[in-house]
């Protein structure tokens, strides 16, 4: 009887809330597609696409590159229906919410065990929220895949300090992925009266499959080696070219930005060996956590990270596409649009030639770079196709890579730099000085680096 009392005033109380209370994920003025801010990731939900289904995840069989220009296409179009939803308070900041708080958990985690105990272990995660619990999310499906104790092969998380909405963004994204080939893990919301009293929870389920699919890459390799790989090219191209005027060396960056409060910080190297969507979410989840909580500044101080996956580098319309779509979706959905933003390198990147939007984080198109080039160049005499090549190059990697940034260190960067004038600049010293031959034959020679790396 006390237990039905509480929850009945439980009720009142949290819809008093979403009458009085303000909504933290109200949709948010929609920016310039150029933005320096990526808080702009948020009107990935908003815009209209050609791809919206999941079975455009499992077609990796584009072939968009223009056949008389080797580096520039038009990327398909993809989008993932996130709900952005009005959500109450959490009960625990409430005068009244605080004291029962743990004993509403208590019950609705009985609950769960007692319902799911024929299909999978409960794994309870307490005060995890944004970053922290997407992070959690990805690292349990992919331990799933993974694991050999599971018989059933389902697992249910269950997380009473994350938002209903991050969840279930979460089970957008990987129902997204499809049912076709592809499909490793399947995930649904965990729905009720199981679900009381605010404990979002997931049932995860592994697809079974030969274990030839989930196998890793490059045995020879290790994560030293594509390190090793990257900060070569982050020297060559970086620093002795210049193309990026805050990046000094290959270990720190944010120099030349202290005076609008932008500290120096490390770059993060990582690698993954991930063959599959899962798999590299969970990787880089887990480094995008390590540098939220290093923060921007002091003796750990993280500024950026980059992440190689040689197991993508031969299918950049899958990386530059569905991959980075689910990456984008994941930020809002973790309600990190606002603290990061993610960037596309790949060792086949191709500048979008301006036909179609490619998504946040990749090279400006063909069009606005030759406009660009126009008004800044003094010799005016590269051709359209040079031009697509200097922004190419600017992105291709020894390895498909995830570039992570925090959003108000690109912000401070964009207020200081004079795009038009730098974006040409770039692109004359590459494509005049070097030469697109020369850039071929280094990518290719830091793409073998690490015969001398033990």
């Amino acid at each position: 009887m006390i237990y039905r009392l509480l929850q009945f005033l439980l009720s009142l109380l949290t819809l008093a809330s979403r009458i009085t209370c303000p909504s933290a994920y109200s949709v948010r003025p929609r920016h310039c597609r150029r933005s320096p801010s990526l808080r702009i990731q948020e009107a990935l939900n908003d815009k209209s696409y050609d791809s919206s289904s999941p079975t455009a995840l499992n077609d990796k069989s584009h072939d968009n590159s223009s056949p008389s220009c080797p580096f520039s296409k038009s990327f398909p179009r993809y989008k993932i229906d996130l709900t952005r939803s009005r959500e109450a308070s959490p009960v625990s900041s409430s005068w009244f919410g605080s004291p029962f708080r743990s004993f509403f958990q208590l019950a609705a985690k009985s609950k769960l065990k007692k319902l799911l105990e024929p299909e999978g272990p409960l794994y309870w995660a307490d005060n995890l929220d944004g970053v922290a619990a997407i992070t959690m999310l990805w690292d349990r499906a992919a331990t799933l895949l993974r694991s050999e104790t599971s018989r059933s092969g389902v697992e249910v998380v269950a997380l009473p300090d994350a938002s209903q909405q991050l969840v279930q963004n979460w089970v957008e994204i990987v129902q997204w992925m499809g049912d076709g080939d592809d499909c490793l893990v399947k995930a649904e919301l965990i729905a009720g009266e199981s679900a009381n009293h605010a404990v979002p929870a997931v049932r995860i389920q592994r697809v079974e499959r030969d274990i030839d699919d989930l196998e890793t890459i490059s045995p020879n390799d290790s994560v030293e080696v594509l390190n090793a790989r990257t900060q070569a090219w982050v020297k060559r191209i970086l620093v002795e070219q210049g193309i990026c005027p805050f990046t000094k060396s290959v270990r720190k960056s944010g120099q030349g930005l202290s005076d609008v409060g932008v500290p120096v910080g490390s770059i993060s190297y990582h690698g993954s060996f991930a063959t599959n969507a899962v798999q590299l979410f969970a990787d880089t989840w887990k480094a995008i956590e390590e540098m939220m909580e290093a923060g921007p500044s002091g003796k750990d101080g993280i500024s950026s990270i980059l992440l190689a996956a040689p197991g993508f580098d031969d299918d950049f319309d899958f990386w530059a596409g569905p991959i980075f779509t689910m990456l984008e979706s994941s930020v809002v959905a973790a309600q990190a649009q606002d603290r990061i933003g993610v960037v596309c390198f790949h060792p086949e990147y191709a500048t979008p030639d301006g036909k179609s939007w490619p998504g946040f984080g990749h090279m400006h198109s063909v069009p606005r770079l030759e406009k660009w080039y126009q008004e800044h160049s003094e010799t005016k005499e590269l051709v359209t196709e040079e031009i697509a090549a200097g922004g190419a190059w600017q992105r291709r990697t020894p390895h498909a890579t995830i570039n992570v940034l925090r959003a108000d260190q690109l912000e401070a960067a964009e207020s200081k730099r004079m795009t038009g004038s730098m974006y040409t600049e770039n692109i004359e010293k590459l494509v005049c000085t070097i030469g697109s031959k020369k850039l071929a034959e280094d990518l290719e020679l830091e793409r073998k680096l690490g015969s001398s790396i033990s």
